[in-house]
């Protein structure tokens, strides 16, 4: 006489096996359904191997560090370089285990970028006037840069709204520098966006250097010949006096910092110009 029985995860009827264990689901799906609802139960602190047994060897993790072991492997390889499974090697933790925490890589950039820019503190006085506020501002964002160079792709000027708390947080704080001279909304942001155009234009520069330093030293490591510039054509004798003579003078070697020291103070007084000539007192 056969036991009507129930499924674990549906509730359909289910007949008792004749023989081995009884059967608790209907069907694969019942049974992969009633395991992700396990999963999702499970406490956040005891993460599971690949293969979903327990591990106890594992630290206890944290969605901060998490966060700080991928902002480690950004900062010293590049975005390429990071993954959920490399983090969980530097965490000594199983690959599944991170997702309790983190749901994707995409989330896991995301949180690495509030994190970035909150090691950046906002100023916590108001500045002197306009010009101060974006000196100010244009310093903590070139230091953002040389701190965490694969972030500048992720804070770009761009046409296609994103949010983010602590960027919104960073151009709040940017804007305030011109509080106190009336401007229209629509020259606030054509002041700004000359201004973080200039900062994160110079700030490719710095970070596609910082990549060619990076392959050049793989390069080196794999034995491989990395590019000479003693034999580039652009300095052959003759071809290009005028660029030649001129990345010498101003390039030989880079200094970046005191360039874009300098074009900052060319778009600032640009800007004092348009405000002159507009009869704002600044």
């Amino acid at each position: 006489m056969s036991v009507q029985l129930a499924c674990a995860s549906c509730g359909k009827s289910l007949e008792s096996a004749e023989r081995g264990r009884p059967r608790l689901y209907c069907s694969r799906a019942c049974q992969a359904k009633a395991y992700r609802s396990r999963r999702a139960e499970a406490p956040a602190d005891v993460p599971e191997h690949d293969d979903g047994a327990p591990d106890d060897s594992a630290p206890h993790l944290t969605v901060e560090r998490i966060v700080r072991a991928g902002i480690a492997i950004a900062d010293a390889e590049g975005l390429d370089a990071l993954s959920m499974r490399r983090v969980a090697m530097d965490l000594g933790a199983s690959t599944m285990s991170l997702y309790r925490h983190v749901s994707s890589k995409d989330d896991l950039v995301a949180l690495m970028v509030e994190a970035a820019l909150a090691d950046v503190p906002l100023p916590d006085t108001a500045p002197r006037d306009w010009r101060h506020g974006l000196e100010r501002a244009a310093c903590r964002d070139w230091d953002l840069y040389h701190r965490h160079p694969w972030i500048l792709p992720r804070v770009m000027v761009t046409t296609r709204a994103h949010f983010s708390p602590a960027l919104a947080a960073d151009s709040e704080s940017a804007f305030s520098a011109f509080d106190g001279l009336d401007l229209e909304p629509a020259d606030a942001f054509r002041y700004m966006f000359m201004f973080a155009s200039y900062v994160q234009g110079v700030a490719l520069t710095y970070v596609s250097d910082v990549e060619a330093e990076r392959q050049a030293e793989v390069a080196r490591i794999q034995g491989t010949k990395a590019s000479d510039d003693a034999e580039n054509p652009l300095f052959a004798p003759g071809a290009y006096p005028r660029l030649a003579l001129a990345m010498r003078a101003g390039a030989d070697p880079w200094d970046l910092d005191a360039l874009f020291a300098g074009g900052l103070a060319g778009v600032l007084d640009g800007i004092a110009a348009d405000l002159a000539r507009r009869g704002i007192d600044a």
